[in-house]
């Protein structure tokens, strides 16, 4: 069974431009893995300066590869300090599993 998860950021305003970038790139990265089945960023229509990242693994062991891949680092190192507050992260279970 694949692994979903979804995170929800609360981006500074004046940081927004600036991470949507900063995901854009990680996206596109991340896509190309091989346990990586889908991998998307978007902006909340409902909250202001709120991504959305929408994840889905073939399992643990691709996303413990993917946390080691240099654009990781390099991501993490871009949106330092860009979050009013923690990310909020859900890995979610279907209710029938």
């Amino acid at each position: 069974m694949s692994i979903e998860i979804t995170v929800l950021f609360d981006v500074v305003p004046n940081r927004l431009t600036d991470t949507v970038a900063a995901f854009k790139e990680l996206c596109s990265a991340t896509r190309r893995e091989e346990g990586a089945l889908r991998f998307d960023a978007c902006l909340s229509e409902e909250h202001e300066n709120v991504i959305v990242l929408v994840e889905e693994w073939a399992g643990q062991e691709a996303i413990d590869l993917h946390m080691k891949e240099g654009y990781v680092t390099d991501f993490l190192a871009k949106v330092d300090g860009a979050y009013a507050r923690p990310p909020y992260v859900l890995r979610l279970r279907p209710l029938d599993a």
